[in-house]
């Protein structure tokens, strides 16, 4: 039990997203970001694995929850919660998460070199679009 006094909910699927699919405005910044850090002819998919939800979801209308799961950056595993505003009509359903990404911290290459100074965290805008089954 969490310290709200709130039992987690299971949940099941999967997001995998291509590596060398982000896009800062600067073309050079991304080659470099997606040879030399993210490695992407190794690496080429970012996953992230739900395994649990906490908060309550109308069954229409806008719903905010915390996602909890695995997210796998560079073939290793890291225990991620992410909030999720998600929206129900009828039998669609969209879903969109902001969050940040620790690379560095999570063994990944520093591109910062001396005048230049990069962000050690990456902030990722995600947004899912579905449908659900009765």
């Amino acid at each position: 039990m969490d310290l709200n006094g709130i039992e987690p909910m299971t949940i099941a699927g999967w997001v995998t997203v291509a590596a060398g699919s982000g896009d800062c405005g600067e073309p050079s910044r991304d080659k470099k970001m997606n040879s030399d850090v993210l490695d992407v002819a190794h690496f080429a998919g970012v996953s992230f694995v739900p395994k649990s939800y906490q908060g309550a979801i109308a069954p229409s209308g806008d719903s905010t929850i915390q996602v909890s799961g695995v997210f796998t950056l560079h073939g290793t595993p890291h225990d991620l919660t992410v909030p999720m505003q998600i929206h129900i009509d009828g039998k669609s359903l969209t879903a969109r998460t902001h969050f940040s990404v620790p690379y560095v911290q999570w063994g990944l290459k520093d591109p910062s070199i001396f005048i230049l100074k990069v962000a050690k965290d990456v902030d990722i805008d995600h947004a899912l679009v579905g449908g659900l089954s009765f």
